[in-house]
């Protein structure tokens, strides 16, 4: 199916990046719980379930049912900024008003039947926040907290990216790079190509407020959007670099390697999704010291360039360094 996203120039102008602790959650544990789609994540998979051995989570087996074609809006709000901590989310989560959470709940009702726990969501839509609140929490300290500095540092280098190539080439083909096979934009329509089912509208209009792209590290190959009154309107990508994570390693180049020095080519072909110092020094198994060297002399050759991003200072490949690291993978 198709959905077709009507944006305004408005709308492509005020296109802003963002992500957040709750939407990655969210997202997260429906990939926990659905058996086809470990592979790609199964070392992270396999620590999760030990660091929930023993632990039930009704209310989120029931909000964020695998086999269920919606999450409910309230657990993936639209971030209007960067947002390192998740108890932020969590008082803005709490502070909903109920007519917001019975009309989420209804909405999943559609598509898995009524359950005691939605019911009493319908209820007593506070009280069972609350509920779902203490299993959130302890999710995020067991799960996801152990990886948040990992998975920021990969969401940061993906909003550096194409916050680059939107400036750099324009919001039109920034759009049509974000996700080649299921995202394209031409003549003011943005296209997703998207399994959904009759009761997903297949239209949408923006009025001019903008759109906000939200990189996400467990939307595997799939989007998400969500565009309701009570938030700003949201597309959910896959974001750059997740192999990064995934597996920490680099396919090695050899003629790379006799031109720079292994260990500068490897710190070359890291920075195709834009790091930090930290976080390439841990996924080559060097030290810092060694890491901030590579950088250096890479700096001072017009290959990489700093971008600073909140209190983190990010590498990512100038002109010169894409160029480069093309014509070697040419030529191998």
């Amino acid at each position: 199916m198709t959905i077709k996203i009507h944006v305004t120039p408005d709308d492509l102008l005020e296109t802003r990046f963002a992500y957040n602790p709750l939407v990655e959650l969210a997202i997260s544990y429906r990939v926990l719980r659905s058996p086809g789609k470990h592979r790609p994540y199964q070392k992270w998979v396999n620590d999760a379930l030990r660091s929930l051995h023993g632990v039930d989570l009704p209310f989120m087996d029931t909000l964020l049912a695998p086999d269920a074609r919606y999450i409910p809006d309230f657990l993936t709000p639209t971030p209007t900024t960067v947002q390192l901590h998740i108890e932020p989310e969590i008082e803005k989560l709490l502070a909903l008003p109920d007519v917001v959470i019975r009309k989420n709940i209804e909405q999943l009702m559609l598509y898995v039947g009524e359950s005691d726990i939605l019911r009493f969501f319908l209820t007593y839509p506070h009280e069972a926040l609350l509920c779902l609140v203490e299993e959130l929490r302890l999710y995020w300290r067991r799960v996801m907290e152990p990886h948040w500095s990992s998975l920021t540092s990969i969401l940061d280098g993906d909003v550096i990216y194409h916050a680059r190539q939107m400036a750099l080439n324009g919001p039109e083909n920034m759009l049509n790079g974000l996700h080649t096979a299921r995202i394209r934009f031409q003549d003011g329509v943005i296209e997703l190509d998207k399994d959904c089912d009759s009761r997903c509208p297949d239209q949408y209009h923006l009025t001019g407020t903008g759109l906000q792209l939200v990189p996400s590290i467990f939307s595997g190959s799939g989007i998400h959007w969500q565009i309701e009154p009570e938030w700003h309107p949201m597309l959910i990508y896959s974001a750059r670099g997740i192999g990064n994570w995934r597996a920490d390693v680099v396919d090695r180049n050899p003629s790379l390697e006799l031109a720079l020095g292994e260990g500068r080519a490897r710190v070359l072909q890291k920075l195709a999704t834009p790091s930090n110092t930290g976080e390439i020094a841990r996924q080559l198994d060097i030290s810092a010291g060694a890491a901030s060297q590579h950088l250096s002399r890479l700096q001072q050759a017009g290959l990489v360039e700093p971008h600073r991003s909140g209190r983190r200072v990010y590498y990512q490949l100038t002109h010169r360094g894409t160029q480069l690291l093309t014509l070697f993978d040419q030529a191998i």
